[in-house]
């Protein structure tokens, strides 16, 4: 018994630093940004009066905050569905041996290991009407412009830019779990008549991977809602609020508007619909691997 309480003293003197740290940079931040959205404060005031909802009235009232939900929700979309297939696609040729194999996921990753900024700042080039995309489609008779001017053009082409970016990142965790799928089973597979690569991938493949598929969706969520440093570079979320979403929004709000206490009830907002799309993801695949199981 003795010895039973002294190893659960040491349990607890080595998870303490951890369980700190995370009170601290983590649940603390938090639960002071959901306190300060019920708070009017402009950020150089030591005094910080309560308001109650009167900041989340006043950020639903703003005349552009429609268009910042609708402009999140199609680079959400934009970004995350398209980097998880072309990233699935991607892992499944590099799983394949053939004498290129490493050249492709070392061309597909690289991307990733470019930092947003310089990527944003060579696809602003390149997206300029002197640039190599125009060049391109001039050949074709097609004369889009300055894409990032474009108030029709901007998002789409930031959207592209991401998943080039992400898509590499997603192949390489979609071939970690391909290569945990033994070879045992496909060939087992083959004996019952599952021949045919779309046979296999259909009803082996997709489903040995929805715990890699889990995990992927939710990291790129995350990504994709935070997603700042691509869209200040490129757009600085113009044109005319064309590439503005809500975490952009929270930045201009806090650091341009000085309306901090708006700024933390968007903050609220946003944490709300990630946490929702991760439990119902959650919940979503667990029901799914029980149903499976």
């Amino acid at each position: 018994m003795v010895g039973q309480k002294r190893l659960w003293w040491w349990v607890g003197i080595f998870l303490a630093p951890a369980v700190l740290l995370t009170a601290v940079f983590f649940y603390y931040p938090m639960a002071y940004i959901v306190w300060l959205s019920f708070h009017q404060w402009n950020g150089l005031t030591a005094i910080k009066p309560f308001s109650g909802f009167r900041e989340y009235r006043n950020l639903f009232a703003e005349p552009i905050f429609d268009m910042v939900l609708r402009n999140t929700v199609i680079f959400v979309v934009g970004t995350v569905i398209p980097s998880i297939a072309i990233g699935l696609g991607l892992a499944l040729m590099a799983n394949r041996p053939f004498p290129f194999r490493n050249l492709l996921r070392g061309i597909s990753f690289a991307p990733y290991l470019v930092s947003f900024v310089s990527a944003g700042l060579a696809w602003v080039w390149m997206g300029s009407s002197s640039g190599l995309f125009n060049h391109v489609l001039n050949i074709f008779g097609l004369h889009p412009g300055n894409f990032v001017n474009n108030p029709a053009y901007a998002l789409p082409y930031v959207i592209a830019m991401y998943t080039w970016k992400m898509s590499g990142y997603n192949m390489v965790l979609y071939l970690a779990g391909l290569q945990t799928i033994p070879r045992e089973i496909y060939e087992a597979g083959a004996i019952d008549g599952l021949q045919g690569g779309w046979t296999q991938f259909r009803t082996i493949t997709w489903p040995l991977l929805q715990e890699t598929t889990f995990f992927v969706l939710i990291i790129n969520l995350i990504f994709s809602f935070r997603a700042f440093s691509a869209i200040y570079v490129m757009t600085d979320g113009g044109p005319v609020h064309a590439t503005t979403t809500l975490v952009y929004y929270i930045w201009r709000l806090a650091f341009v508007h000085n309306t901090w206490g708006q700024a933390a009830a968007a903050s609220t907002l946003l944490l709300l619909v990630v946490l929702i799309l991760t439990i119902g993801m959650v919940r979503y695949f667990t029901t799914d691997s029980t149903r499976a199981s």
